[in-house]
């Protein structure tokens, strides 16, 4: 990964975890990912090779602005870090893909969503009945019923 991309990683997920605790504003959290992608846009733009790792990064970052452009945009990053041999891309394409279809009002595919995070007890977003464990595995996740467990979810 590069040294700017990893740096802005850092930032991300300090921001990530601060918002989590509740010590930070959804505006404030918001503020700092609208700078964080601007920055990755001009990373993409400027860099000759990027690496998967680096597009990883640009998902993760994409991802956390919890918006559709944006979630769109993660979506594709994950596929393309994944293509690129990064193999937590792999991983990345199901938390992007349910993001994705949870902002656009339809039942997650995988099950790495949940809603409420603030709360006490999460619940996990609508779920597409339609999903096998086995398509999990295929991308490294555990089953629903772990998935549930891990969350500690009905």
């Amino acid at each position: 990964m590069s040294k700017e991309f990893e740096r802005l990683f850092g930032e991300d997920q300090k921001a990530i975890e601060t918002w989590s605790a509740g010590k930070m504003s959804d505006k404030e959290f918001n503020k700092i990912n609208s700078k964080l992608i601007n920055e990755v846009e001009k990373l993409l733009k400027s860099q000759k090779k990027i690496s998967g790792k680096d597009y990883f990064t640009a998902a993760i970052i994409f991802h956390h602005m919890y918006k559709l452009p944006f979630s769109k945009r993660a979506v594709e990053f994950a596929k393309m870090s994944h293509e690129l041999g990064y193999k937590k891309g792999k991983w990345l394409i199901t938390s992007t893909t349910d993001r994705l279809l949870q902002l656009e009002g339809k039942p997650q595919k995988f099950g790495t969503q949940v809603v409420n995070m603030k709360a006490k007890r999460l619940k996990l977003y609508k779920l597409n009945p339609k999903t096998t464990d086995k398509e999990r595995k295929e991308y490294g996740l555990p089953t629903l019923k772990q998935i549930k467990k891990e969350y500690r979810v009905k």
